[in-house]
């Protein structure tokens, strides 16, 4: 799961590997099926299905293979000033197909021209009204559908209290086109919304990644690492929205600089969430398991650990070298710690590290993971160390 939103407004949304959307905090989901010239594609059960974020930002682009091209659902967030999610779908085929809305688990449904209204909240927008639609309450839209059997004209409101409602609203996209629906985060949807007025998924990306860079920056040897720890800082930014955010939230965003952004959430955490803030995994942790687990604090707290770790009397930089990073370049700028700002880069001379640094005066500087023997107690300088074996 993906999680998207906009900074400075209330609410997200979660988006899964196969682009189904669902609202923080509301009990229906959103999915998209494709109407192709071949057959009904439904990125649930298909298996050329692919998925990726936008420069690293919390914005996915999941493709799905149709004749002749793909199907492109786009996911990111605006503020307008509400926040909303922007669903995009581009015909990137030579033909024409249908965009069908799945809109499955609400209590309440009603179609008001382009805007759906959902348990009572104007909760979806479009650019057109739906051209035919299906609803049930007992699974059986998706057959509808895919029959061909889908009604036309006005769609009558519906109401079911064990919230078992599923609609498919149907659109039809030109080839080469782009359909685009809003979807309140958390409001409603403003009236009058103009789709076509909204930034784009690029013009969003450059304003993820312009405040990411305020804060803690690195530039690691492992480019799959890299974009990982940007999409986790993207994603505890977000989480700290929360009204009732993790302590290691909170402890993520003060070791990677969001100062302002921890300051706030750690006004909504509750004892016990404020004294896991204040615990740190220590040297080594693993931040491999992080990732594969999704657990986008605790890889960052693991991986700033790796980095720079705070001792009584300095700091230990690379607590430990993974051996597939031999011979590669690492830069670390203004990391916070408690004693001030740290920055160092590391170059190789065939097979001795080179390092440079700058960290507070009166700190004491190791490197563990490349050469146990070796420390420093100057401010600033650099130095070439022991050529030894990597720990990783």
């Amino acid at each position: 799961m993906t999680l998207v939103g906009v900074l400075g407004g209330r609410g997200s949304a979660s988006v899964d590997a196969r682009g189904a959307v669902q609202v923080d905090r509301v009990g229906w989901t959103l999915d998209w099926w494709i109407g192709a010239d071949d057959r009904w594609h439904v990125p649930a059960d298909e298996a050329a299905v692919r998925q990726a974020l936008v420069a690293d930002a919390p914005i996915t682009r999941t493709a799905m293979r149709v004749p002749g091209g793909d199907a492109v659902e786009c996911v990111y967030g605006v503020a307008v000033p509400e926040p909303i999610a922007v669903v995009e779908i581009e015909n990137a085929s030579p033909t024409p197909f249908v965009v069908a809305l799945a809109v499955r688990g609400a209590r309440q449904l009603a179609v008001d021209g382009t805007t759906v209204l959902l348990d009572g909240r104007r909760a979806l927008t479009t650019g057109r009204a739906p051209s035919r639609w299906a609803l049930s309450t007992d699974g059986s839209a998706r057959r509808v559908v895919t029959t061909g059997a889908a009604s036309s004209g006005p769609l009558p409101p519906r109401f079911d209290r064990a919230a078992r409602l599923e609609a498919a609203l149907l659109y039809p996209v030109v080839h080469r086109g782009t359909f685009r629906a809003a979807v309140a985060l958390g409001g409603d949807v403003p009236h009058g919304l103009d789709l076509s007025t909204l930034r784009s998924a690029e013009d969003a990306a450059r304003g993820w990644s312009a405040r990411l860079d305020r804060a803690m920056r690195v530039e690691l040897p492992d480019r799959p690492l890299q974009s990982s720890v940007r999409a986790a800082e993207a994603e505890v930014l977000l989480a700290a929205q929360a009204g009732n955010p993790s302590g290691a939230v909170v402890a993520a965003l003060e070791d990677w600089g969001f100062d302002a952004e921890a300051r706030a959430a750690w006004g909504r955490l509750n004892r016990r969430e404020r004294r896991r803030a204040a615990t740190r995994a220590g040297p080594g942790a693993d931040w491999a398991s992080a990732r594969d687990e999704r657990d986008a604090a605790a890889f960052l707290l693991a991986v700033r650990d790796l980095l720079v770790h705070e001792t009584d009397e300095g700091f230990a930089l690379l607590a430990w070298w993974p051996r597939e990073w031999r011979g590669l370049g690492l830069e670390v700028h203004d990391a916070p710690t408690r004693r001030g700002p740290v920055s160092y880069a590391l170059r190789w001379h065939g097979d001795r590290a080179a390092v440079l640094w700058d960290v507070p005066p009166g700190s004491r500087v190791r490197m563990p993971g490349l050469d146990p023997s070796w420390s420093s107690d100057d401010a600033t300088g650099e130095a070439l160390l022991a050529p030894s074996p990597a720990t990783g």
